[in-house]
């Protein structure tokens, strides 16, 4: 059996992070997720080495997803970077990924982020075969690992309607 997922979550709201770990929970989608929501402790994390991915909200009250992705592109380069956020435009979106991060999943269409994961893992980086052959290794073992569900659904005990009530806050209801 291959080892979990490593996932660094970089959120300030305890009950999104809940609801992304739920979410990864109701797939059956083996992780342990890692939460952060500043730069001392994003930067901890990210040195301990253990990291496969990382989802990051796109702003925070200490620090913000965009100076989260450009530390990594210029520390972790191979680290699949996906924003998950509720204030993300589709401009900023489109800029984000021309920066380098890998996907952006809407907190209102959370439905989408366990197939942006498994996404993120199965896309090959710029030159990924010269620059880290480990890491490749490590990948292909976590996609086979990976629950083979074509199409997920969102459903079951956890399952939760996400509404944005202004600019700056989601409320996550049951």
């Amino acid at each position: 059996m291959s080892p979990p997922l490593r996932i660094l979550l970089l959120e300030d709201d305890p009950s999104d992070a809940q609801l992304i770990r739920d979410i990864f929970e109701d797939e059956s989608f083996a992780c342990e997720i890692t939460l952060v929501q500043t730069r001392a402790e994003f930067v901890a994390a990210l040195e301990n080495e253990g990291t496969d991915l990382i989802l990051a909200d796109y702003r925070l009250p200490a620090f913000d997803g965009l100076s989260a992705l450009n530390l990594v592109l210029k520390t972790h380069p191979e680290l699949p970077f996906i924003f998950v956020s509720g204030l993300l435009g589709e401009e900023l979106a489109i800029d984000a990924l021309k920066i380098g991060a890998t996907d952006y999943v809407l907190k209102t269409g959370l439905s989408r982020l366990v197939p942006a994961v498994r996404r993120a893992l199965r896309e090959p980086e710029k030159n990924w075969n010269e620059k880290k052959p480990k890491a490749r290794s490590v990948r292909a073992n976590l996609i086979s690992s990976l629950p083979r569900t074509p199409f997920p659904h969102w459903s079951g005990p956890h399952a939760r309607t996400v509404q944005p009530t202004s600019s700056t806050s989601i409320i996550c209801t049951m």
